[in-house]
Order: structure tokens, then sequence, then C-alpha cells
């Protein structure tokens, strides 16, 4: 049998319906919805060095990443990458997704000469082994502080 590599591509304003559901599955603050989410979808997706990536299946988007490429004065001027908003709608993981979007978002940091790429991901989602087997280590102190 051979296994095919999910196709990602980055999202755009059109992808709001299914990245408004994957959003919702992430998180159980309240995702903006309708002109109001879009609104934000688009200032996002405005914002330069940002990129939205999403794994399709099945003619919907099932898994999805963002990242942020920074400016920065340190690492000789190379810049800096976040990750953020990792999900997979649940009947699609273990099946590749989240780790083919992480993979795009992590092509495009290296190919951007980005000197670093960090994430956050709260404990309750037990992803961290995840995290690792794409390479990430827990060596640097991830402090989070939210605010309202």
């Amino acid at each position: 049998m051979t296994i095919t590599k999910p196709r990602v591509r980055e999202l755009s304003r059109y992808d709001f319906p299914d990245l408004h559901a994957l959003l919702s599955v992430l998180s159980d603050q309240k995702v903006p919805e309708g002109s109001e989410g879009e609104a934000i979808l688009y200032e996002i997706l405005a914002m330069p060095g940002t990129s939205l990536f999403g794994a399709e299946c099945e003619g919907k988007i099932v898994a999805t990443a963002m990242m942020s490429v920074l400016p920065n004065l340190t690492f000789g001027g190379r810049p800096l990458a976040r990750i953020e908003n990792v999900v997979t709608l649940p009947d699609y993981r273990g099946r590749g997704f989240a780790s083919a979007v992480m993979e795009a978002a992590i092509d495009k940091a290296k190919a951007k000469n980005c000197a670093d790429i960090s994430l956050l991901s709260p404990k309750s989602l037990h992803a961290e082994g995840f995290y690792r087997k794409l390479g990430f280590q827990d060596d640097t102190v991830g402090l989070h502080l939210s605010i309202g």
C-alpha cells in the first residue's frame, strides 16, 4: 500500500469556514464567526511574515498551523519564527495531517533563514511527544501570561 503525503497549502480568506471549525475544536474560548471572524482572518493574512497552512482531505481543510516570521536583531539579524494554533479535526487525527502542516511551516521557516522556531502548547493537550518527534526540544523556559 502506498501512503500519500497530505496536500498542504497556504490558506486564503475563502477557507474561513473550515478554519473556524478547526479553531473551534482547539479552544474552549469563543472563536469569532461571520463577518467579525472574516475581518480578523483578513488582518492575519495581511500581516507581513504570517502564514496559515492547511492540510486538505475530502475537500476540506482538516488540519492547520499558523506561523509568524519576525524580524530580529540577534542571531546575526536572522528572523525568528513562532508557530501557533496547530489543530486537526478529531476524526482525522493520527493520519499525518498535523505533521504535514508542521513540516510545511518548518520548511518555510528554513527558506526564510530563520534562526529559531518556537511554539507553546498547553500541557492539557498532551502534544509534547508529537512536537518532540518533529525535533522540538525543551531547552528553554516557556512561560505564558494570559491577559484578560
